[in-house]
């Protein structure tokens, strides 16, 4: 596991005019690296508060990822909390996940600020704020999109997608996307065109994630 201080490197990040993806994606040109952990997430589908962990401690404070199960608690409707079983098994979507609504005011409890955005197919949101030096944890659809939308008892409709996992992305270059994956405590590069491909399942969902 690296070491938890952070460091950034920046290079060529002037040049932020959209340019046409592989996939026909809008992204930026340019690169930009920041530094973050590997870890690995502790239970089945705990990967979205593992990415957390990597997050926050490439600002230098590591936070457990149990820490965050009860201050973000459960629904059935994962824009509100955690759906499902956090033990159960991988690619359903009865026991699901969390996005990212329900884990800004945990962060705010541990001094983080968690900046939500949804690129729908531009990455110019992403490659900005990790050129500002924030890591950005991202929704991805590791199937491609298999969603489809439910109703909870409330009336509030969401998106559900079987196979999709949480990252956090830490840099990018005219090839791709690096990612801290929590699923293997490892990195990766994704090209662009299968990362907006993924991305774009639950429209480009992402939380930068910064001091506050």
């Amino acid at each position: 596991m690296r070491g938890f201080g952070r460091s950034l490197v920046l290079a060529s990040v002037v040049v932020l005019a959209a340019v046409l993806g592989p996939a026909g994606n809008a992204r930026a040109a340019g690169s930009a690296y920041v530094d973050v952990p590997t870890y690995v997430q502790q239970r089945n589908l705990s990967c979205e508060y593992a990415a957390l962990t990597i997050a926050t401690a490439a600002w230098g404070t590591w936070i457990s990822e149990y820490e965050f199960d009860e201050r973000v608690g459960w629904s059935a409707n994962p824009h509100y909390g955690f759906r499902g079983d956090i033990t159960g098994w991988w690619g359903n979507t009865q026991d699901y996940g969390v996005y990212a609504e329900p884990l800004v005011a945990p962060l705010a409890e541990f001094g983080f600020y968690g900046d939500i955005f949804y690129g729908q197919g531009d990455a110019s949101g992403l490659t900005s704020r990790l050129d500002g030096g924030a890591p950005v944890v991202v929704w991805l659809g590791l199937w491609g999109d298999q969603g489809y939308y439910e109703t909870a008892e409330d009336g509030s409709t969401f998106k559900l997608t079987p196979g999709y996992h949480v990252v956090v992305a830490n840099g990018y270059d005219d090839y791709g996307v690096t990612v801290s994956d929590p699923a293997t405590g490892s990195y990766r590069t994704y090209s662009w065109g299968d990362f907006m491909w993924m991305w774009n399942v639950l429209d480009g969902m992402a939380m930068a994630v910064w001091p506050a």
